[in-house]
């Protein structure tokens, strides 16, 4: 059986708190991405939040009480009511293109990046800002004909939707409305539904100087919603506080990042705001192991050079689109099993670096969800290179072409509403560095005998195909939100 797993991680360092929380909605236990952003400041702080609906209390500066050291049990589950937004769901899908358009770089080998966990740390900034640079996040993070304190409670209600392993699907694309003329296409055996196999796991994470004076108002805001995990650290021990944030990062992502920050943090920086993302599902059509051979992949089209790469192969009832406009674009769905969410492969026709590159300045969000209510069940081949895939990039520059501006200024950041920095003389916390990290790995599991391959290398004779030996997009969605996990594209699969 072929899974999927994805481990964003990003840092950023500011003169502020840092907050850390914790949603979970898990099937197995699984790690995953992960999102760090590390501020400079004179303290940490860490607080843990819990999800509330009640009203914002009156904002107030307080030395928050050292909660008790986390443990490698998740957090309990937020008290927020799982629900839709399409307006929300839009928002992080429109946000996902903008940052796609500022990551492009002329060799790289992936620009796969999580636009949910990006998107959740600019928020918990968005939350503890004010002034200008409070007008700078919510003219990006903010959805029209809503006000901002709606919008991080509207959030709230997406996510913990996204967490419920019953999640709300007001969306139901055409396709899952379908029928599969063969249910072995889509049954790995018979006899009722496969078990439950997702994990999704979203965690937040704010660890900051104990002395720093935190506001109250932020912490509860971030507890309640946000599910945030604040834990305070010694700026005097910044080894040992080092070690305490990438033990957290490991039990989060289940091992799979040790060393989320290297070497000591410097004692100028006084929050470390983290997000992790864990994803892990089972395909509801398997890839055929015994089938996967050696296959050329062209990331400069068939008329270029090419290099060898596992190729995987699979034929069933999948949703299929063919845009036959000008894009001449194929987009092909791979669901999993618990039917929440699918990973979308998206390529342009004679692909290569170049037509990726065009495809990416046309398209938009709502064209991406047009593609998708489009789509319909039939019968396809799809090839696929296995990988294992990481990607490291420094979102300063993105955050600066998106209008993030001042925040990433000593002189201009206001974060006062996050701490409280009037009786101090020093520098405005602000954000310094922001270091988001992906680690994307597609496998095959499984066994299969001879007869069995066989009839799947006859059905290879599909009506619709997707060839992903050429480069192709990956846009991975919890549909019953609309919430993308991943997003990116693949140029070198290796």
């Amino acid at each position: 059986m072929k899974h999927l797993q994805m481990l964003p991680i990003a840092l950023c360092v500011l003169l502020v708190p840092i907050v850390h929380g914790q949603w979970n909605r898990y099937y197995t236990q699984a790690p995953q991405a992960r999102y760090t952003p590390m501020v400079r400041t004179a303290q940490r702080v860490a607080l843990r939040h819990s999800f509330e609906t009640d009203g914002t209390p009156a904002p107030s500066t307080v030395r928050p009480r050292p909660p008790a050291p986390p443990t490698n049990a998740p957090s309990q589950l937020p008290a927020l009511t799982p629900d839709n937004d399409a307006k929300i769901s839009q928002l992080v899908v429109d946000f996902m293109m903008r940052i796609s358009r500022t990551l492009p770089q002329q060799q790289s080998r992936t620009e796969l990046f999580s636009p949910l966990s990006i998107i959740t740390v600019a928020n918990l900034l968005f939350l503890g800002s004010g002034g200008s640079t409070h007008e700078e996040f919510g003219k990006v993070l903010t959805p029209s004909s809503m006000n901002w304190k709606r919008m991080h409670q509207r959030y709230g209600n997406v996510l913990a939707n996204l967490m419920s392993p019953e999640p709300i699907d007001s969306r139901r694309d055409q396709w899952r409305r379908q029928t599969c003329p063969r249910d072995d296409d889509y049954e790995d055996g018979e006899g009722g539904p496969a078990p439950k196999s997702q994990v999704i796991r979203v965690a937040n994470g704010i660890f900051y100087q104990k002395d720093l004076p935190m506001r109250q108002q932020y912490v509860m805001l971030a507890r309640s919603l946000y599910g945030a995990l604040i834990q305070p650290i010694d700026p005097q021990a910044s080894a040992a506080s080092t070690a305490l944030i990438n033990r957290w990062v490991s039990d989060v992502t289940a091992g799979k990042i040790r060393n989320m920050l290297e070497g000591p943090l410097s004692p100028s920086s006084s929050v470390v705001i983290a997000n992790a993302l864990y994803f892990k599902a089972k395909w509801k059509t398997q890839f055929e192991p015994l089938v996967t051979r050696d296959a050329p992949f062209f990331p400069d089209g068939l008329d270029g050079p090419s290099y060898r790469v596992k190729m995987m192969s699979m034929s069933g009832c999948l949703p299929f689109y063919r845009v036959r406009d000008s894009l001449d674009t194929t987009i092909v769905g791979l669901p999993y099993r618990d039917d929440t969410s699918t990973m979308y492969l998206i390529q342009p026709a004679n692909s290569s670096r170049t037509a990726i590159r065009r495809l990416q300045a046309t398209l938009t969000g709502k064209m991406l969800d047009s593609w998708i209510s489009q789509m319909k069940l039939q019968s396809t081949m799809v090839r696929l290179p296995k990988m294992h895939l990481r990607n490291s990039v420094d979102l300063l520059q993105s955050f600066q072409k998106l209008g993030f501006n001042s925040i990433l200024s000593p002189a201009k950041s206001d974060l006062s509403n996050m701490i409280d920095s009037s009786s101090s003389a020093g520098p405005k916390p602000y954000v310094n560095q922001i270091l988001h990290k992906l680690d994307l790995t597609i496998d095959e599991e499984g066994t299969e005998g001879a007869a069995a391959t066989s009839a799947l290398v006859d059905r290879i004779g599909s009506q619709r195909q997707f060839n992903g030996n050429a480069p192709f997009l990956i846009y991975l969605r919890h549909d019953a939100t609309g919430l993308p996990l991943f997003y990116g594209p693949i140029f070198d699969p290796r």
